[in-house]
């Protein structure tokens, strides 16, 4: 293998018989494969078949058998001169590793990554016996035994080969050679590709340490590392850590980057999901409050990073229950979303799944459900059946469907929103009213239920949100007789009326509960068994 040791074995040194010299050096300009083999056998007969020529023409012998696409074959018939080599000069003769290396190559050469790394095994092991593992040859070697292990798809035994490489480097080389820092990056990658996100975060630490101390902060290579330390902390589910590296990387960029390039805003963008991500909802909106405005001047209102920041916007204010903050963004953004980025990109989509909550919770749920019943595949594509707005939007549809299904899948995202939403979430909310509803209402301990959600509707929303009029209007129903109900269902409404407006949400509500009970109350016997 070319680089890895020393190759004598390419130009023929002579025999001291001129004859003889002269066939080998034209069979290894021009000869052919069996004119070679002859010579082969004629100088290993003569000469030994550890004479430098005799090696040369079977090396030789390789060349022309992998210019012919047999490489298998080529390394083959190495594998038994190296044999025949090492019987006679011991197995860590010069010219017993140029052949070892020659073999590993050949092995690689026809794709056999199996017998490839082990063979840059045996041959790092070799030279590292013949001349120190910090030798430049053993170095290398071991380098192309890291680098086959990888390409045997064997992630784990790949990060273990690159860690000793980092090791062995490091010790040669000194911690800031440019070989030492291309080594920690393939071992990050590897970490990765074994599924380990903690230990390609903590590789990528380490990265970002050594960038920095050998090129400095603003260098485009420590710059990329810090982005990829970033990425990996969220793998991994640190949170605060993203958060905090992609802090340094911001301040990293704006010592070499003016305040309106693009990286420094985008950079600006990711600190604030990372921060929604790490529960520092406050911070966020001051980031987004900031950054938004920024975006427009010097990018464009629909340019990409922009909208994902309005999406990124909308996502926060669903977190701190600004319904109509979340209604306002959404509505806006949907149609350049969907003209930018298209309908299928996560953006869009989780645009389009925010506008759906929103329209549950403003009582639009003819709207929510024609939402749901379209962004449902996408979900289930993009998120998995288990993810919270798979959750959401399957449950809309089976209970327009009637499927008893819903209320197990509704018990399933309570479990999820609760814990990442907090049991006072309008969302939540309006799923543990469902809940607390199957079942019998008129009893005491279903008007108990009612009367405890009525609290956090008072307590969430307020006394004259239209969800929590909607509830006391049920209260109303459940705890009396019907003529009594539709008279107090009239004086809410008139309360509402006199106190919110006519237009308000808890005054339509008010009088949608009353209409549809003078309904009830007026109707005939198949109105009333309805």
């Amino acid at each position: 293998m070319r680089g890895v040791v020393l190759d004598e074995l390419r130009t023929p040194v002579g025999t001291g018989d001129q004859g003889f010299d002269r066939r080998v050096r034209g069979a290894v300009e021009r000869g052919s494969a069996d004119e070679l083999g002859a010579l082969y056998e004629e100088a290993g007969e003569r000469f030994g078949a550890d004479h430098p020529d005799a090696l040369t023409l079977r090396v030789h012998m390789a060349l022309r058998q992998e210019r012919e696409d047999d490489p298998a074959g080529a390394a083959i018939g190495l594998s038994g001169a190296a044999g025949r080599l090492s019987d006679s000069a011991g197995p860590l003769h010069p010219h017993m590793l140029a052949l070892q290396a020659e073999i590993a190559r050949l092995w690689g050469e026809s794709d056999l990554t199996d017998l490839a790394a082990d063979s840059y095994g045996r041959l790092a092991e070799a030279v590292g016996q013949a001349r120190g593992t910090d030798d430049p040859g053993a170095l290398a070697a071991y380098e192309r035994f890291a680098w086959w292990t990888g390409k045997t798809g064997r992630a784990s035994a790949t990060v273990a080969a690159y860690a000793e490489l980092l090791t062995r480097r490091r010790r040669a080389l000194g911690p800031n050679h440019e070989d030492v820092l291309e080594t920690r990056a393939e071992l990050v990658r590897w970490h990765a590709r074994a599924g380990d996100a903690i230990g390609a975060a903590r590789a990528c630490a380490d990265q970002v340490a050594a960038r920095e101390r050998v090129h400095g902060p603003g260098h485009p290579d420590t710059l990329a590392a810090r982005v990829q330390l970033v990425r990996w902390r969220a793998e991994a589910g640190d949170h605060e850590g993203a958060a905090g590296a992609c802090a340094e990387l911001l301040a990293a960029r704006e010592t070499v980057q003016p305040a309106h390039h693009r990286e420094v805003l985008n950079t600006r963008r990711l600190l604030a999901h990372h921060r929604i991500r790490a529960g520092d909802l406050l911070a966020a909106e001051r980031d987004y409050r900031e950054l938004l405005p920024d975006l427009e001047r010097h990018l464009s209102a629909d340019h990409r990073l922009t909208l994902l920041a309005r999406v990124g916007r909308a996502r926060l204010m669903f977190l701190l229950a600004d319904t109509e903050g979340v209604g306002r963004e959404t509505e806006g953004a949907l149609g350049d979303l969907e003209r930018v980025l298209g309908a299928e990109h996560e953006a869009t989509v989780e645009a389009r799944f925010l506008a759906a909550t929103t329209r549950v919770v403003t009582g639009d749920l003819d709207g929510a459900l024609a939402e749901a019943e379209a962004l449902l595949p996408l979900l289930c594509r993009l998120h998995g059946d288990d993810h919270p707005a798979t959750l959401f939007a399957r449950a809309l549809v089976l209970e327009a469907r009637g499927d008893s299904e819903a209320i197990a899948v509704q018990r399933e995202l309570r479990e999820r929103w609760e814990r990442e939403l907090g049991p006072l979430h309008p969302n939540v909310l309006l799923v543990r009213l469902r809940l607390a509803a199957e079942g019998d209402l008129r009893g005491q301990e279903g008007r108990r239920r009612i009367a405890a959600l009525l609290d956090d509707f008072r307590r969430a929303l307020g006394p004259d949100h239209g969800l929590t009029v909607m509830l006391r209007a049920l209260v109303i129903t459940l705890g009396s007789d019907e003529a009594t109900a539709l008279a107090r269902l009239g004086e809410l409404h008139r309360e509402c009326e006199r106190d919110l407006g006519p237009g308000a949400p808890g005054t339509r509500a008010a009088l949608e509960a009353y209409t549809e009970w003078l309904g009830f109350v007026c109707g005939g016997e198949e109105r009333r068994s309805a």
